[in-house]
């Protein structure tokens, strides 16, 4: 095992291998931001939509 570990550290960084870590990197990053602005979207929504429910009540108190 630790031979193998060994080889694969001799070995150079090629531009292959160097453009695909950076598409690795460059798709997590763009996943972990877009899951962090829908929750954002999400939050805002449920939000809006528990606040239009306390308007539609005390609207309907206020009439009767």
């Amino acid at each position: 095992m630790m031979k193998a570990i060994k080889n694969f550290m001799d070995k150079p960084i090629t531009w292959g291998a160097s453009f695909k870590w950076t598409g690795f990197v460059l798709g997590l990053y763009a996943a972990v931001l877009g899951a962090c602005v829908a929750y954002e979207k999400w939050m805002n929504y449920k939000a809006e939509k528990e606040m239009l429910k306390k308007m539609k009540e005390s609207n309907l108190e206020d009439n009767i």
